[in-house]
């Protein structure tokens, strides 16, 4: 057998190649821009977005998982949250919202919907258990908000019965 003859790597062709490396591992998924939400739902349905966008109306907040389409944009995901009853006037710290409980008027504090093109506009089953947290309540347009949520939805004869979504989000709060 012939033996190869190596020779050692430059200092500077090692520095190099390490920070090329280093570029590329942080440019690959640690955009604070778009994503793909997890859990079972994704075996049916496309979760990946482009960017998350926040909304607050008197009362609720919603954070939307949204990609362009054409001239509109698809909301891949909505999930929503009765909030009027939490958050005490001039408030804008984190907040832990269980969107499964149940409100004095029989409804569940959090929803979850999805509008795409060309799909039937979609709301989930009740959810049986599932969490938002957000890491402030700011309401100021262009403000962002970081956050996590967790769903799964209750066991029943619909496709998403018993299934379930969750991801973290940085959104932009809109006008």
């Amino acid at each position: 057998m012939e033996g190869v003859q190596v020779s050692p790597l430059h200092p500077r062709r090692i520095a190099r190649a390490l920070l090329v490396g280093a570029a590329l591992v942080a440019s690959s998924g640690c955009s604070s821009e778009g994503g793909d939400l997890e859990g079972s739902v994704s075996a049916l349905i496309d979760l990946h977005y482009e960017r998350a966008e926040a909304q607050w109306s008197p009362g609720e907040l919603a954070i939307s998982f949204i990609t362009p389409q054409g001239s509109g944009v698809n909301t891949v995901l909505k999930v929503s949250a009765v909030v009027g009853d939490m958050i005490p006037e001039g408030y804008t710290g984190p907040l832990d919202i269980n969107l499964a409980e149940v409100l004095g008027d029989g409804a569940q504090r959090g929803a979850v919907g999805r509008s795409v093109l060309d799909e039937p506009a979609r709301t989930f089953p009740q959810l049986e258990v599932g969490a938002l947290k957000v890491g402030s309540t700011a309401t100021e347009p262009g403000s962002r908000i970081t956050g996590d949520f967790h769903v799964t939805f209750v066991n029943g004869t619909d496709v998403f019965s018993g299934r379930t979504i969750f991801g973290s989000f940085e959104a932009t709060v809109q006008q």
